[in-house]
């Protein structure tokens, strides 16, 4: 028996009993996603249960969080659920949602430029805990301001995140371009609507936001084009490079991250960055199912939920 509970939390002032392991229960705690730039933390507690269990009504309805930032003590989540105990037979397995707002986990981090890490625990359940990192908040900061050597990118996607370095040696302006518009959270929500495994893996259209717009996928732009800045860098595995169409100067917002080495691009696109990690994440997209009429239409969708900059200041 599966039970999903929606996300809702008890704000009386009820004392909650620390919930201790119990014999054939057994507890998670995931962010969902691990990478959060804006006002909330959404997580996923799950519980299993393979034998008959009493398990306390504060884990299924309230919501018990011991605060880690950084390396210090942070705030303690106290909401208090109903009270009591459920009895749960075995084979019972229920996962709910439970959503708080990042200034109650962290207060301090919308004035932070770097990323906050929080490390999460529910006190007294081992496999409770998790780690979220909150993005900072970017909306006084200009690309200008940054070190666009040592400046990243995270793409979080649904299938798990892929980290971009940059080379603003070979190609300036198109760093510049994908930092801004990562920034602007220009790309969260599109998907890589185009997949050749062993060649390379597409997005960034923002027609691909829009299921009813299939059609023209593959063909959507910022409102502007970029003049190409081809240099010498090998269209190798993990290489970041701008699509464009047959015009040089095409290209604005799509990229693809090469799967294996394409040195027929070499030169004749703008390389301009590649992973730093999330190879493992480029293989599943790359290997997902594909049909249509060039093979390359990913039957499940292929989301980039965000593309989260990781500013360093010059």
């Amino acid at each position: 028996m599966i039970r999903t509970l929606a996300s809702f939390l008890f704000a009386c002032a009820l004392p909650m009993a620390v919930a201790q392991d119990i014999p054939g229960v057994r507890t998670t705690l995931v962010a969902e996603p691990a990478m959060v730039r804006g006002a909330e933390v959404s997580l996923r507690l799950s519980i299993e249960v393979s034998q008959d269990a009493e398990i306390p009504a504060d884990l299924v309805t309230g919501c018990m969080l011991d605060v880690k930032v950084g390396d210090q003590a942070g705030p303690q989540v106290r909401d208090a659920g109903k009270g009591g105990a459920v009895q749960f037979a075995a084979g019972t397995s229920l996962s709910r949602v439970i959503k708080l707002p990042v200034a109650r986990l962290a207060p301090n981090a919308k004035d932070s430029i770097g990323v906050t890490s929080l490390a999460l625990a529910w006190p007294g359940l081992t496999g409770a805990n998790c780690v979220v990192q909150i993005a900072p908040d970017l909306s006084k900061i200009s690309i200008d301001q940054l070190d666009l050597k040592k400046t990243k990118v995270v793409l979080v996607t649904n299938y798990g995140e892929m980290t971009v370095a940059f080379y603003p040696e070979k190609a300036p302006e198109t760093v510049k371009n994908f930092l801004k518009l990562a920034k602007d959270g220009f790309y969260d929500g599109t998907k890589f609507h185009r997949v050749l495994r062993n060649f390379m893996i597409q997005g960034g259209d923002p027609f691909t936001k829009d299921d009813s717009m299939q059609a023209r996928w593959g063909q959507g732009d910022p409102g502007y084009k970029l003049k190409a800045e081809f240099n010498d860098t090998k269209h190798a595995r993990g290489v970041l490079s701008m699509a464009r169409s047959q015009d040089p100067n095409s290209a604005g917002c799509q990229f693809f991250v090469c799967h294996a080495e394409a040195p027929h691009l070499d030169n004749q696109y703008t390389a301009f960055g590649a992973l730093e990690s999330g190879l493992d994440t480029l293989d599943k997209i790359a290997n997902v199912q594909c049909g249509g009429p060039e093979r390359s239409t990913p039957l499940q969708p292929v989301k980039l939920e965000q593309a989260i900059l990781m500013p360093v200041m010059k």
